[in-house]
Formats: structure tokens, C-alpha cells, sequence
């Protein structure tokens, strides 16, 4: 077996995940231009080979376009380029908002449980500042969207698992079709802005100091709240 290629092979493909995982979670957004190929290899601790297949592969999925001369950028990206099959699956399969969020209470309370014994450094530094932007956003009375959508991302990410990251980008997606116009509405409401910026520092805390049963308890009690809203904003009687 030829050991060299095989961790080669590895080394790209994990090189590809990071950037796909940025792009997935809105941190590389549509038209953000890549660090220069020598600069990210020095970045991300790898060689300029791996560096330059990872590119190449994500080029060949349509998530970034390469531009002679000038360098690699991220392309527009719909739901369906991250994880096209399992997407239409369930695009067919979807039944209501609700069968979504109940979706997202099992994969993100699970992925909260991994995240509490496998969050890093750098993990837990960047679901601090997500906690903060939070803040900050309710404070000043700017849309919290982005801000939440990426904390629930980064603690996803923290859980290490590509699969679930895939899910969770799955999912998401069809959240903003399915629950955009509702959560505009109970997101006008600076109550429901506050609590889920208290609810978040919660998850953090608990990843924090890697009780795996209180981050559980915080993402449950996170998405339990924004479930009843929705019901009542639709007038549903539990």
C-alpha cells in the first residue's frame, strides 16, 4: 500500500472540509475571494500540493471558481450544490416547519453532546465571539439572523463529525425557505431577541467547561422555546 498517497489523499480532503465547512456556514460567503495559495497552505499548516488539490476539488463541486491571475472565489451556492441527494430527499419527505425543527432538535442536541468533549481552542473562541456578535446585535436592535445561524453552526462544527456538519447545512437551507417569514416575526419582538442571546451563552458555557448533559439541557431548553413560539404565533394549542 502506498502510506505517502494515502495521507496525501487525507490531507487534501481535510483541507477541502474546512474550507467547504466556512462556506457552509456563511463565514465564506458568495464572491469572498481565498487567502493566495502559498498564504493558506502557511494558514492551515499544510503543503501548497494539498492545498491546491483541495481547490481543485472544490472547483469540481461548483462551490468555488478559480480565476487566472487573480485566484480562487466562492461561488454562488444553493442547498442543493452542498449535498444535492440527500436534499431532494427530503425536500420530498418534509410534511411542516415542525418536522424541520424537531429535526434540527435531535442532530443539534447530539452534535452539542460530541461538541462538549470534543470542542477546541479555537472552537470555543470563535462560539465566544458568535455569543458576543449576538449580543452586541440585540443591543443595537440589528437583525440577530446571521449571528444565531452561525453559533448554531459553530457548535455543529465543534462535534468534529463532516456528516453531521452536512445535515445541519442541509437543514438550514430549507429553514429559510420554510421558517423565514415566521421567524421575521417573532424576531421583530426584542424579548425573543434577548432570551435566544441568553440561551446561547448558556450552550456556550456548558461546551465550555465540557458538561456534556448541560449542553444538551441548553440547546433542548434553546429550540424548545423557539418551537412553542412558532406554535403560538400560528395560534396552535399544546
Amino acid at each position: 500500500m502506498d502510506l505517502t498517497r494515502k495521507k496525501r489523499t487525507r490531507l487534501y480532503e481535510e483541507v477541502a472540509e474546512k474550507i467547504r465547512s466556512l462556506i457552509q456556514d456563511g463565514t465564506l460567503a458568495t464572491g469572498d475571494q481565498l487567502l493566495p495559495e502559498r498564504q493558506l497552505a502557511e494558514t492551515l499548516g499544510v503543503s501548497r500540493s494539498a492545498v491546491r488539490e483541495a481547490l481543485t476539488s472544490l472547483v469540481s463541486q461548483g462551490l468555488l471558481e478559480i480565476t487566472p491571475g487573480s485566484g480562487a472565489y466562492v461561488k454562488e451556492v444553493n442547498i442543493k450544490d452542498l449535498i444535492d441527494p440527500f436534499a431532494t430527499i427530503v425536500l420530498k419527505e418534509i410534511d411542516g416547519i415542525f418536522d424541520l425543527l424537531e429535526a434540527r432538535l435531535v442532530i443539534e442536541t447530539g452534535a452539542a453532546r460530541i461538541a462538549a468533549k470534543r470542542a477546541d481552542g479555537a472552537d470555543l473562541y470563535n462560539m465566544h465571539e458568535l455569543v458576543c456578535d449576538m449580543e452586541n446585535d440585540v443591543k443595537e436592535g440589528r437583525n440577530t439572523d446571521e449571528s444565531d445561524s452561525k453559533f448554531h453552526f459553530s457548535v455543529v462544527r465543534a462535534a468534529h463529525n463532516p456528516v453531521l456538519q452536512n445535515l445541519m447545512t442541509v437543514l438550514m437551507g430549507l429553514m429559510k425557505d420554510y421558517y423565514g417569514p415566521s421567524r421575521q416575526k417573532l424576531v421583530e419582538q426584542q424579548v425573543n431577541r434577548q432570551l435566544w442571546s441568553q440561551q446561547h451563552g448558556r450552550v456556550y458555557e456548558a461546551i465550555k467547561i465540557g458538561d456534556a448533559e448541560a449542553a444538551v439541557a441548553a440547546v433542548s431548553e434553546h429550540l424548545n422555546t423557539s418551537i412553542l413560539m412558532l406554535k403560538k404565533l400560528q395560534g396552535i394549542e399544546e
